[in-house]
């Protein structure tokens, strides 16, 4: 019994298994390689549509602050007479009765600096 055994373990411990776990070891780093680089679902696509991601996070942070500030405007417009006359007065250039509209397009060729 101690003669098998023995030889079971020498088998065991003898160089062919170091062939076989350095096969295992290749195996192991060829799929590393191919998760972070070649698979569909690979870190580096992860990386871009994470990146994608916070860009268009930003960008609804960015439009649902804009749409506060118009949504604020339009309650103004809408309940406030004097701001409806400026904001007119200002943009399409609407006038009272007897007042007269200069505008002044300035050339940004001929302002000094």
């Amino acid at each position: 019994m101690k003669k098998i055994r023995h030889k079971l373990y020498r088998r065991y411990v003898s160089g062919s298994q170091k062939w076989y776990s350095s096969i295992y070891i290749i195996l192991l780093s060829i799929f590393i390689v191919w998760m972070i680089f070649f698979d569909t679902n690979s870190y580096l696509t992860h990386r871009e549509l994470n990146k994608e991601l916070s860009k268009i996070k930003h960008e609804k942070s960015y439009y649902k602050s804009k749409l506060d500030s118009e949504h604020v405007q339009y309650k103004n417009l809408k309940y406030n007479k004097e701001a409806r006359e400026r904001y007119a007065r200002e943009n399409y250039f609407f006038k009272r009765k007897n007042e007269d509209i200069f505008i002044i397009i300035q050339d940004s060729n001929t302002i000094k600096k």
